[in-house]
């Protein structure tokens, strides 16, 4: 209800919210488990073509490197972290019981990749429709996010960017 997406493959779902961690442990037990790195894997790049095809058509007055700095802005760990958390996703996580422990329902990088697995599962499981169903749900989040890097003025680039480009 949440994400307004249904699954008809649940599987996908649970392959999305099981972190390595946990896969590990039930392995050791003898249990099959699939976790989400490869979702992950995948949801990167969903995310990665979706964010640079709307930065694209609505922001045609911008250079390439403008473009290449607000998309890292928009899909780096703190953003989708953001993300994770408008819908609660770390609450849904299947972890170890290490990284249970260890806060990992709140640690930016668990919540920031499980949010990139989602994304592939919808992809995934809307078949034919997959590029729009995953579009249709992560462009809000990469809208309100454009709008408030914006507001911050914060399309400056990172570090590293910068001192290349004060050295050059």
């Amino acid at each position: 209800k949440t994400i307004g997406y249904r699954f008809h493959d649940r599987s996908l779902l649970l392959e999305a919210l099981t972190h390595s961690s946990y896969a590990t442990e039930l392995k050791a037990r003898k249990q099959n488990a699939v976790c989400n790195e490869r979702l992950e894997f995948l949801g990167d790049s969903v995310l990665s073509i979706i964010t640079s095809n709307y930065l694209y058509k609505n922001f045609s007055d911008c250079p390439e490197g403008e473009l290449t700095r607000m998309r890292a802005e928009v899909v780096c760990e703190r953003a989708l972290s953001g993300y994770s958390e408008a819908i609660g996703l770390g609450e849904f996580l299947l972890l170890g019981i290490g990284e249970e422990k260890n806060n990992g329902r709140h640690r930016r990088s668990i919540v920031a990749d499980a949010f990139e697995a989602l994304l592939a599962a919808i992809y995934l499981d809307a078949g034919d429709d997959g590029m729009e169903t995953a579009q249709g749900f992560v462009l809000p989040f990469i809208t309100k996010e454009i709008e408030n890097v914006r507001r911050r003025g914060s399309f400056n680039g990172d570090p590293k960017t910068l001192l290349q480009q004060f050295v050059q």
